[in-house]
């Protein structure tokens, strides 16, 4: 070989055009060249919101409303290239991805914006309106409801606490009861000392009626009822997330729901 040539059977995962810098030689293609600046579109659903998530140029934007987008489509799921004249290539991103072009399973397939893509075994349609640049919508959510919700959660909170407080103030009436007629044994005249032993009967049946109190106690069942009541109806009335057991008024003061970002109307 010619000294200062390039030996193109080199196993090198990228060459470099050293004519042209800015274009990549790939490896197993080596009469292929494809721009550094060629757009490619990642396309999948976003984690958080279920809503279909377009990655372009390293930045990602949301489509559609949140939950629009079913699980068996993944977060990376297909990849967009144009390669000229109104034409695109579509490529699965994951073996196990499934995708629909007019209706037939494709891993790979050049198209145009003329044909139907759909997205994961439940055909969740491709719309090619979301490629194009939309000025961001601020979308708002009345949260108030949720006021009623926390309110309802802390009175029932509170009632439990209560009931719970009133069982161990009954279960210690006894000694203090029995305390009282020791002590009034001890004071009185041989001829009231029955009255203590009045004393000591009237402990015995409060202890009895504590312990009662205590085997048919459901207080805690009550507090697991009211929690998950609480985890069903205190969320973000648009996208559905729960939003923590966080006073309201703290929650307002965020103006906006952390998961699909609308902005609280309050």
């Amino acid at each position: 070989m010619p000294h200062g040539s390039e030996d193109n059977r080199l196993p090198s995962a990228l060459f470099v055009n050293r004519t042209n810098p800015k274009t990549k030689i790939l490896p197993n293609n080596y009469g292929r060249r494809e721009s550094l600046h060629t757009m490619e579109i990642i396309i999948g659903r976003d984690q958080q919101t279920r809503q279909l998530c377009i990655i372009k140029d390293g930045s990602a934007r949301l489509y559609g409303r949140p939950a629009s987008v079913p699980m068996d489509v993944s977060r990376h799921h297909i990849s967009l290239q144009p390669v000229g004249a109104g034409k695109w290539q579509i490529r699965n991103l994951n073996e196990q991805n499934v995708t629909y072009v007019n209706g037939i399973a494709i891993e790979s397939k050049v198209i145009s914006e003329q044909d139907h893509i759909e997205l994961g075994k439940s055909h969740s349609l491709f719309h090619w309106e979301a490629l194009k640049e939309q000025k961001p919508v601020v979308e708002t959510v009345d949260i108030r409801p949720l006021k009623q919700v926390w309110d309802e959660y802390n009175l029932a909170n509170i009632s439990v606490k209560r009931k719970q407080k009133n069982i161990g103030l009954l279960s210690s009436i006894p000694i203090g009861i029995t305390m009282l007629g020791g002590l009034m044994s001890g004071i009185l005249p041989d001829e009231f000392k029955p009255i203590a032993y009045v004393f000591t009967a009237i402990a015995f049946l409060v202890m009895l009626y504590g312990f009662y109190k205590r085997l048919t106690d459901n207080s805690i069942e009550e507090q697991e009822y009211f929690k998950k009541i609480f985890q069903q109806n205190y969320v973000c009335p648009k996208c559905g997330h729960f939003m923590g057991f966080k006073d309201y008024d703290l929650i307002v003061q965020d103006k906006a729901c952390p998961y699909c970002k609308a902005k609280y109307i309050k």
